[in-house]
């Protein structure tokens, strides 16, 4: 079972909350933070714009040039797998990211099926996505996730899963209802039953909730955030914790 680390980024230029930090402090913060990913023994890192709020569902191109410059820079310094995710739902600037930098996925947020989040409707966008990677030949796989925290959903469970195949993502990401709450394990395993493809479990993950997960064989992996950080930057020793508790 995989454990994929989430790398959530300071206010970025053009973002509310920026703080004039030179891009290259910004980079040089965020390649210790993938080091100690890596030295935690995790499998694969998730750069992504956590502290741009409020978000917006498209970012502009001062977030793209940043994001592509600081992955780039990540993907330089680690051999880990290497993933993108734009929020609040810009999947199109995470896979020109991705062809960029040579990321090997990119997390959507609502990839398929509307939902209503404190930013404005999410639209499905699967359609154009998937014509957008075709395009521009991007290898990049694509993470879904299916019920997107902090967001109110139109369509159930059992709609996704059976939907799913629809959008030609490559893995399914399951969630709670917001940033640090856990996924529920019936949740987990309705999609680990219905899909042939990977899944996920993508928040609220912690040492004791992925070695249920892995002795259940509910997920292909575990996304973690949250619980990997002390006073705001990766530990790697807690990185070493959740990959323990999997590999056991």
């Amino acid at each position: 079972m995989k454990v994929i680390c989430v790398i959530h980024l300071p206010p970025l230029p053009g973002s509310p909350l920026y703080q004039n930090e030179s891009l290259e402090e910004i980079v040089e913060r965020v390649v210790e933070d993938a080091r100690a990913i890596e030295e935690g023994g995790a499998d694969g890192v998730i750069v992504e714009n956590f502290e741009d709020k409020p978000f917006r569902v498209k970012v502009g191109p001062e977030t793209v040039a940043s994001m592509s410059v600081i992955a780039r820079e990540v993907r330089k310094e680690i051999s880990l797998s290497l993933g993108i995710n734009v929020l609040r739902n810009d999947g199109i600037s995470a896979l020109a990211i991705a062809k960029a930098v040579k990321a090997d996925f990119v997390r959507v947020n609502q990839l398929f099926f509307p939902s209503v989040s404190p930013e404005g409707t999410l639209e499905p966008i699967a359609a154009d996505l998937m014509r957008y990677k075709k395009f521009i030949d991007c290898k990049a796989k694509v993470f879904a996730d299916v019920n997107v925290k902090h967001a109110k959903h139109f369509a159930d469970m059992e709609d996704y899963a059976e939907n799913f195949e629809r959008s030609l993502a490559d893995a399914a990401i399951v969630t709670g209802s917001a940033t640090g709450k856990s996924v529920r394990l019936e949740e987990l395993e309705l999609f680990r039953k219905r899909l042939d493809c990977e899944v996920y479990a993508g928040s609220g993950v912690t040492p004791e909730l992925a070695s249920k997960i892995a002795r259940k064989g509910l997920a292909d992996g575990v996304i973690v955030g949250t619980y990997i950080k002390r006073r705001g930057r990766i530990d790697s020793g807690r990185v070493r914790e959740v990959v323990e508790a999997v590999k056991k």
